[in-house]
């Protein structure tokens, strides 16, 4: 039987993602709401300088929620400049009334999962952003939402290495990240358990798809990382669902025959500058999206952004993406070849009008 461990400090963390609009303005931000912005990652653990927030996001306090067992919670909003907000709840495992074991983090998470804690977390984005409108450009709630969950363990009752944690607390460390109550199988606690990241002897980052544990006094940037994380995960969604959205409304003038053009009349103009519109601010967005954290190389908090890239399949939305961006600049090509050719053909038609004309003109002249 594993050896029952006490959590002398920890907490547990629910992040839920929203899309608000198309960016946010820091600057009238600041002026709008009391905020701080996110501190910068540190130096431990070799973080080099430059590994920074492009534009840090702000950290808004929204006030408390219910309490998880015996332990009370408090919410936050992290807001992006590139138009998103995530709402997260905090409970700190730190009550002197309860103690809690590694062997009771189970029931919390499932507790916690049960909740069914978006309705809650979209209520209060819409209330932050009612607050923040006039400084968010295109404001708008997408009804989009990406949560995920981390459990943290900064402090046990005696000192403990990660590869002791995880070998004897192995079955339940698994269920944590699955918020189940029973045992699962050997395979599905090898699956959970297969992304995972170490620094110290000391420390250790469990990464899942939906869930991540994190043994770690210094357990701060981390969770920044898997947090922005969620929100890139969240944005890349959101860029897929309008693609398939707007592909949709394309195809219909792409059934229609070709209308007959004038010189200077364009029937498809406005589709066109939509188009042209819609896939440059698809690039933007992801641009700025992949550009909010810079982390290059082996790095510790790169090893856990490519674990958690990984786990949340963002390189197959972004491929996705990409095939639905090409999929819009053929539509734009398409239409600007019909458009150009209709003209082509109207001013040939023009030209010969033209010449039947003075054809016409010299033989009544003539007469």
């Amino acid at each position: 039987m594993a050896e029952r461990m006490e959590i002398r400090q920890g907490q547990i963390i629910a992040l839920f993602a929203f899309d608000i609009g198309f960016e946010v303005s820091m600057d009238k931000l600041s002026g709008l709401l009391s905020s701080v912005p996110v501190p910068p990652l540190t130096q431990k653990k070799q973080t080099p300088s430059h590994l920074q927030y492009s534009r840090p996001p702000r950290l808004v306090n929204l006030g408390d929620t219910d309490a998880l067992g015996a332990f009370p919670g408090s919410i936050h909003a992290t807001i992006f400049d590139f138009g998103a907000a995530s709402i997260a709840y905090r409970w700190r495992l730190a009550d002197a009334r309860e103690m809690v074991t590694i062997d009771d983090l189970p029931r919390l998470s499932h507790e916690l999962y049960t909740r069914n804690l978006e309705f809650h977390a979209r209520n209060q984005a819409k209330q932050l952003m009612e607050t923040i409108r006039s400084a968010i450009v295109r404001p708008e709630l997408s009804v989009l939402v990406e949560d995920y969950y981390l459990f943290v363990i900064e402090d046990l009752d005696r000192p403990c290495q990660a590869a002791e944690l995880l070998g004897k607390h192995r079955s339940t460390l698994a269920q944590v990240l699955r918020f189940e109550t029973q045992a699962l199988s050997t395979q599905q606690q090898e699956e959970a358990l297969s992304q995972r990241i170490e620094y110290f002897q000391n420390d250790l980052v469990l990464i899942d798809w939906n869930a991540a544990m994190i043994y770690d006094r210094d357990y701060w940037d981390a969770a920044n990382v898997l947090e922005l994380l969620n929100v890139e995960l969240l944005e890349a969604r959101f860029i897929d669902a309008e693609l398939d959205k707007r592909i949709i409304e394309y195809q219909k003038p792409l059934r229609k025959p070709t209308e007959w053009s004038l010189p200077f009349r364009n029937p498809y103009r406005k589709t066109i500058h939509e188009l042209a519109e819609l896939r440059i601010e698809s690039l933007i967005l992801a641009k700025r999206v992949e550009n909010a954290l810079k982390l290059i190389g082996d790095q510790y908090l790169a090893r856990i952004h490519n674990a958690a890239t990984v786990r949340f399949s963002l390189a197959e939305w972004e491929a996705a993406t990409s095939r639905k961006l090409d999929i819009i600049a053929n539509f734009y090509e398409l239409l600007t070849d019909r458009v150009r050719s209709a003209q082509s053909q109207t001013l040939e038609l023009v030209i010969i009008l033209l010449i039947l004309a003075e054809i016409l003109l010299a033989s009544l002249a003539k007469r």
